[in-house]
């Protein structure tokens, strides 16, 4: 063959490979991606990874737990909320931001990441300048300064890259002009946005109460599910707790306390969803007199067999809603807000915050049991497309041969770090059987580069995750195991092994790892 023959077909073949790395599709990516780390993880399934924006007090976090995600950051600006979501998720290893999501750049989440992908960006931006309510004064609403804070949930979509997006908020967003810019920008980023107006109470929220929940997927669109649970009801959630004398719980024991006139009032309002139309004459105020005037939920007490009204940010204060016992004359607890938020009862709120800002964290906070069927919904899409059999067993098999050549990003960062300081290694060795990741012969040394949460590191990312608890701790334990023998082998064999975290391998925690390498090989 000529050599001028041999350079057309050179050409033709660099040709033909910018030609099939078009045809690459960002599903096509995403799916080698989550290969790649199946292989890593030794063939096993992966946890998925979820960020949380405008966290709040841990509403949609809970829910994400209880849907299966590990949840990796929060971000949250008010103190109170904050001081309340690192009480309850603190030992599940998520660090939160504690900042005007304005101020906080991108890349310092990327970091906690650590090359995996992330699976879902959740958030629900604040609502209020897009609330009902709000939008009566026309004026106050549109130049309410959090109504822009929703650029930022678009932002960390731009920069971050998540597999899967998932937004919640009050209906009136859909008509904002920033809300549809959103919209049209995500299409273009591929993303597939869908969203829809639904009833928490028809996913098994105790209450009546309207969201607007937007997803979307680089994998394809969504479908938002409907709503199919059986009715729960006020007494489902709060019937069996214990009354206000003889509880032990702090936050069940607060509650506003009224004025005799008011008591009086609340005592004459009929049990079981009375309200202020069915007091006597007498005790009508001045200012309710008139038809059409005021909310007739106002002082209104919840019934027992029906969902509760929307437990908002005045939940403690009978004068902003029907928020009164069905029975005892009293409005509802802190403790009582929080279950018909579907939050669990030994959920933490701390003492010291103020009895109107605990009502108003109350308030706002979305409901878990309502985020984890969202969430579900994605997760199951999720699976469909990363554990279903997308590929017949010679296609997979040709993809898994590839990915086992490929260089993970911990190895390599340890790879590099032993060249700088100037050792040599090799990447295998026939003595042993255990397959350690890097091995220096001359030495009789080897180093294993483990994952932190398949090989049950004790760490943040090592927690197993809340649902199917059982059936990860049994694999994460056979791992263990595994690893013990290797180690055993190792010994027995008279070679010595170093450990590194999947944790450890960080540009922050360089200087550790560096004198953690030079005490081992010396």
């Amino acid at each position: 063959m000529c050599h001028r023959h041999k350079c057309d077909l050179g050409e033709k073949w660099e040709q033909d490979k910018r030609t099939m790395l078009k045809l690459v599709t960002v599903r096509d990516i995403i799916i080698i991606g989550f290969y790649i780390h199946l292989w890593e993880s030794g063939g096993e399934s992966m946890p998925y990874n979820a960020i949380d924006l405008f966290s709040g007090c841990g509403g949609m976090t809970e829910g994400l737990i209880r849907a299966g995600f590990h949840v990796i950051a929060a971000v949250e600006i008010d103190n109170y909320a904050a001081e309340t979501y690192r009480a309850n998720h603190a030992q599940h290893g998520v660090t939160l931001f504690e900042t005007d999501i304005r101020q906080l750049e991108s890349n310092r989440i990327s970091e906690l990441l650590n090359g995996e992908p992330l699976h879902l960006l959740a958030g629900c931006p604040p609502c209020q300048g897009f609330s009902s309510l709000r939008k009566k004064n026309k004026r106050r609403s549109s130049k309410d300064p959090r109504n822009s804070l929703i650029l930022e949930y678009y932002r960390m979509v731009e920069e971050l890259r998540p597999i899967c997006i998932m937004l919640e908020n009050v209906p009136g967003i859909e008509n904002y002009t920033l809300f549809k810019r959103v919209f049209s920008q995500l299409k273009k980023l591929g993303y597939n946005p869908q969203y829809k107006v639904v009833n928490v109470a028809d996913y098994g929220v105790p209450q009546r109460r309207k969201r607007l929940v937007m997803t979307g997927s680089l994998l394809g669109s969504i479908t938002i599910p409907d709503g199919n649970s059986e009715l729960r009801t006020v007494r489902d959630y709060i019937g069996n707790i214990e009354s206000v004398e003889e509880t032990t719980d702090p936050v069940h024991r607060r509650y506003p306390r009224h004025s005799d006139s008011v008591m009086e009032r609340i005592r004459l309002t009929p049990v079981n969803g009375g309200s202020r139309r069915d007091l006597p004459d007498a005790y009508t105020l001045e200012c309710h007199r008139k038809e059409g005037v005021g909310f007739n939920d106002v002082y209104g007490r919840l019934r027992w067999d029906d969902v509760s009204s929307t437990i908002t940010g005045g939940c403690l204060n009978p004068s902003k809603g029907r928020f009164l016992h069905p029975e005892e004359n009293r409005c509802i607890t802190a403790r009582e807000a929080a279950l018909l938020q579907t939050f669990r009862r030994d959920y933490v709120f701390p003492n010291d915050i103020p009895l109107t800002n605990l009502a108003l964290m109350i308030g706002n906070a979305l409901p878990p049991v309502f985020c984890a069927a969202q969430s579900s919904n994605i997760r199951q899409r999720l699976d469909e497309v990363f554990m279903a059999d997308i590929y017949d067993s010679d296609k997979r098999s040709e993809i898994m041969k590839k990915i086992k050549n490929k260089n993970t990003e911990p190895e390599l960062f340890v790879r590099k770090l032993l060249t700088k300081l100037g050792y040599r290694y090799r990447l295998s060795t026939k003595e042993l059987d255990c397959h350690p990741d890097i091995v220096f012969p001359s030495r009789k040394k080897v180093i294993f580069i483990n994952g932190c949460f398949w090989h049950g590191h004790e760490c943040n990312r090592g927690h197993l995750p809340e649902t199917n608890r059982a059936f990860w701790a049994e694999k994460i334990q056979h791992n263990i195991e595994r690893d013990r023998c290797n180690y055993e082998e190792c010994i027995g064999k008279g070679w010595q092994y170093l450990v590194i975290w999947q944790c450890d391998i960080k540009i922050s925690k360089s200087e550790n790892l560096t004198k953690q390498l030079i005490d081992f090989l010396q």
